[in-house]
């Protein structure tokens, strides 16, 4: 339980922080003598101004520790809310965070620790919330053993709270605030922080991504989860041996360009056929072996996508290459992204001027991750927002363009991407047809079920006005529904039937 002394402290300094941060934004709204008052008692912040504004906010979330530098992580995703400027130096934040000692681990084991006849006392990896050792299992494989930090859990659920509670009551003076819904962004990225205390789900994911590879991805490897020694915090897995994307030099041996074509399609493949993807893929998380096969670790992150998102998602990237934003505008209210207040012409306007400074360029000259932040800079203006894993897949598909270039160069997205995109829109389409025939179907048959309870309660109301529904046209709404279960092809004839017998009955009446 957090003293009421230690929650104050950090309150006053969340919120000294959050006062420089936005220092030139409060410039304009409130008179000097608050900004002067502020300067005083949050006066341990001021160093904040000696630095450019994206700066000084990732060096504030530095400052906070590790709950913060792992909020300003998942704040790098919100490419909808933030300036590229700001984006690039959150996404300079690392989880490099101190370990804790050996024995601080080893209780967490508990007589799990007996299974390792070795166990590395440093650890290879230290994060806000796990720390990764290397060990060797009684048989004589090595492995990874992620386990969570004690008592981490308790301390960053303090720290949500403190920043949730903070950032509802400014939002009630803050416009941009509640423009930009932080208040819900910062909520979901507690659920977020929260699922990643669970290492069983982390398991299950990775068994997913493994059947895929194991199945339908050769390219990939993904190491395999030792459940006999798993638990909800800790995670035992195979030992990766590889060449980190961080080692440049040891990836001279391969083609280097066949290579980062290769990544950029088994990352697009788990997105467009797995609807499932690592959601935090850098440099660190990726191995290269030595017979060219890819290898991904640490799924503590993963975007999943519903299937009413990825039809949006598939809708707005096939309205881009036809640069229709009537489609394009379609697609993001289908996810709820633009609000009633948003002009739709003038957008549709802005859409079209920027769609129209790309589209005649050749493929290969177009920097996708650019596009992407061009792109989004207009959705900002019209304060649409996006919903995280959308964010979260638009993010993933450009950021693998960044990362082929630490392995060629010379790469580019468009020209790999694109073919892969037309020869999956087919299916694609094919497969969101069955989806929304069954969902149809469904509810016409819940009609038919439900309909004799409707027409009942149909006919008592109007006996209540006494009035009487004619049998004729009961046996209509009866045919209609029987119709649209059985055979909706005919609908159009029997509504047209429908049509010229109430239209004659009316002038006859």
């Amino acid at each position: 339980m957090i003293s009421i002394k230690e929650r104050n402290r950090r309150v006053k300094d969340v919120t000294g922080a959050l006062f420089f941060c936005s220092y030139e934004y409060l410039k304009t709204k409130v008179p000097s003598s608050f900004l002067r008052f502020g300067r005083l008692i949050f006066r341990k912040w001021k160093f904040l101004l000696d630095y450019p504004p994206p700066v000084r906010l990732r060096i504030a979330l530095e400052t906070l520790g590790p709950t913060y530098i792992k909020i300003g992580q998942m704040l790098s995703t919100r490419v909808d809310v933030f300036p590229e400027e700001y984006i690039k130096e959150l996404e300079k934040l690392q989880d490099n965070v101190p370990p804790v000692p050996l024995e601080d681990i080893l209780k967490v084991l508990g007589n799990m620790k007996e299974a390792f006849v070795e166990f590395s006392e440093r650890p290879i990896g230290s994060g806000s919330i796990a720390q990764v050792h290397t060990a060797v299992l009684r048989n004589g494989k090595k492995v990874a053993v992620k386990v969570i930090k004690p008592g981490v859990e308790d301390h960053i659920k303090k720290d949500v709270a403190i920043l949730k509670l903070l950032v509802k009551k400014l939002s009630r003076f803050v416009k941009p605030l509640r423009d930009y819904r932080i208040p819900s962004i910062i909520e979901e990225f507690e659920r977020v922080l929260l699922d990643e205390f669970d290492l069983t789900k982390e398991a299950s994911y990775m068994e997913m991504f493994r059947k895929f590879a194991e199945e339908k991805e050769p390219r990939l490897v993904i190491p395999a989860v030792y459940w006999e020694y798993t638990k909800r915090d800790v995670l035992v897995s195979e030992f990766i041996n590889g060449t980190k994307l961080t080692n440049l030099k040891n990836l001279e041996k391969f083609d280097r360009r066949k290579l980062a074509e290769d990544f950029v399609i088994l990352v697009n493949r788990q997105i467009f056929e797995l609807s499932v993807f690592h959601g935090d893929l850098h440099p660190g998380n990726i191995f290269v072996l030595d017979d060219g096969r890819f290898a991904f670790v640490d799924f503590g992150i993963i975007g999943r996508l519903s299937p009413d998102t990825f039809s949006a998602f598939f809708m707005f990237s096939y309205a881009v290459m036809k640069r229709d934003v009537d489609m394009i505008v379609e697609a993001l209210k289908k996810v709820g992204a633009v609000g009633d207040n948003v002009d739709e012409q003038l957008l549709k306007r802005e859409l079209l001027i920027f769609l129209d400074k790309y589209y005649n360029r050749p493929l290969s000259k177009i920097d996708a991750e650019k596009f992407f932040y061009e792109e989004l800079a207009i959705t900002r203006q019209f304060k649409v927002i996006l919903p995280e894993e959308l964010l979260v897949l638009l993010k993933t598909v450009t950021h693998t363009e960044s990362i082929a270039r630490i392995i060629y160069p010379d790469f580019t997205l468009p020209p790999v991407l694109q073919p892969y995109l037309k020869r999956l829109i087919p299916k694609f389409i094919l497969e969101d047809f069955r989806r929304r025939t069954m969902k149809a179907t469904a509810a016409y048959a819940s009609l038919v079920e439900n309909f004799p309870e409707l027409l009942e309660k149909s006919l008592k109301k109007d006996k209540i006005k006494k009035e009487e529904m004619p049998i004729l046209e009961a046996s209509f709404i009866l045919g209609f529904s029987i119709i649209l279960a059985a055979k909706p092809i005919m609908t159009p004839v029997y509504l047209l039937f429908v049509f010229l017998y109430l239209f004659f009955k009316g002038g006859n009446d």
